[in-house]
């Protein structure tokens, strides 16, 4: 995949000018922002309303939904009811402002984030919204997207800006170059194939009638991609782990690989009911009983005599652990009687009942050889993470970040 030589290429990049990271600036803000746009933002915010105005240079910003299963900043749908329990407290009053997409949500390190670059990837969503929604209504949905994903965006305009500061003008120039081929040669057909389009030319059309480009979506392209592709370049993180130290978290987590004892397992079921009573029903459990003691097969009688529900299966059930039947008698049977052997007789309210175990398994663990490499993969997957969230609180510490809403912090997400 062109996906994995953009990142062989990163390497290669930052190989040649090593890690270092910008010099860090005075009084950098460490932690939330403030809740309210501080005076300098403010001062900022009609030069930069005129650039929201083109679209293309606003849309360049956007963060887009192309799908990476390892892409650290996926975030839920989000409803109206739900954000009222899971976002963070706005310092503005909500029913007064409307949220404009040409304003200016958060200044990082110097770089606007407006509204549109926040929720623009939603306007098609959106516009279907504002035609059902009352407007008060439609605006705390927007306010509530903005607020959900501003922190992701937060995130990724600081690795975009370390990237920046840390490539040199040839480095990049050649990066766009490579995206942009991989955007032509994998992504195109990727989205072609996502809308049922033969062409880029009718895949235009069909993204034109869900409020889409195709320059629209190369923009999020080249902007996910960069952020992705030098974040794994940038958060190190162990990718090989021994026998050894697998086995060790295997048997440290041994208690989740356990499962229980469990039967396959087939019946004969006479109710009284159906037969007019329990008197009438023993003439009928005789005759099955005499069968079985002649030979014929369990589940052949099962099929004829039984009225349980699985009668037409040939009396089978799958596989049973404890504690899921109602009888403690039959399910004792289950987890003692010997494979292939025909149960006594069960009485009980309704029915009679003969039971016969075709298969069992014992309680005990999955051998650590069947889950060695999936073990091994999570244990990557989790220093991967690990790494990820380093560097960005690294990012956050040394970077100029100024909000219009608050969000929250790692230890608060933890408590929540």
């Amino acid at each position: 995949m062109r996906y994995a030589q953009i990142y062989l290429l990163m390497i290669a990049f930052i190989s040649t000018v090593g890690c270092e990271t910008t010099p860090k600036v005075d009084n950098p803000v460490l932690g939330p922002p403030p809740p309210r746009l501080e005076s300098a933002l403010k001062q900022q915010k009609l030069e930069h309303t005129q650039m929201a105005s083109r679209s293309k240079e606003r849309k360049s910003i956007l963060e887009g939904d192309f799908q990476e299963s390892d892409n650290p900043f996926e975030s839920p749908v989000i409803t109206v009811a739900s954000s009222s329990d899971t976002s963070t407290a706005s310092a503005v009053d909500e029913s007064v402002e409307e949220l404009k997409d040409s304003t200016v949500v958060a200044m990082v390190n110097g770089t606007p984030l407006f509204v549109s670059d926040i929720i623009g990837v939603y306007d098609f969503q959106l516009k279907q919204a504002e035609q059902r929604m009352p407007p008060e209504e439609y605006q705390k949905l927007r306010r509530a997207l903005v607020k959900r994903d501003l922190k992701s965006h937060i995130e990724r305009q600081l690795l975009i800006h370390e990237m920046k500061t840390t490539l040199k003008k040839e480095q990049l120039a050649m990066l766009q170059e490579h995206l942009d081929k991989a955007f032509d040669e994998e992504r195109i057909p990727e989205l072609q194939k996502a809308v049922g389009a033969s062409s880029p030319q009718e895949l235009e059309e069909k993204l034109n009638q869900q409020g889409r480009s195709l320059y629209y979506e190369k923009e999020l392209f080249m902007k996910q991609q960069s952020a992705l592709q030098f974040m794994a370049v940038k958060a190190k993180s162990k990718n090989d782990f021994s026998r050894e130290e697998v086995l060790a978290r295997y048997k440290s987590n041994l208690d989740e690989y356990a499962y229980p004892a469990k039967a396959r397992w087939q019946r004969i079921r006479i109710s009284y009911a159906k037969h007019g009573g329990k008197d009438k029903a023993v003439g009928v459990l005789d005759e099955v009983i005499h069968k079985l003691q002649a030979g014929e097969n369990f589940g052949t009688l099962a099929e004829k005599y039984s009225d349980g529900p699985r009668a037409e299966k040939k009396g089978q059930w799958g596989w049973t652990g404890r504690g899921s039947l109602a009888d403690s008698e039959v399910e004792a049977a289950l987890f003692e009687l010997p494979v292939g052997q025909t149960s006594q007789v069960f009485e009980t309210d309704d029915s009679f009942q003969i039971v016969k175990v075709i298969d069992r398994k014992e309680a005990g663990h999955t051998p650590f050889a069947d889950v060695q490499a999936q073990l091994e993969q999570s244990m990557v997957n989790d220093a991967r993470m690990k790494a990820t969230r380093e560097t960005l609180d690294q990012l956050f510490k040394k970077a100029i970040i100024e909000s219009m809403f608050e969000y929250e912090t790692e230890d608060e997400k933890v408590t929540n």
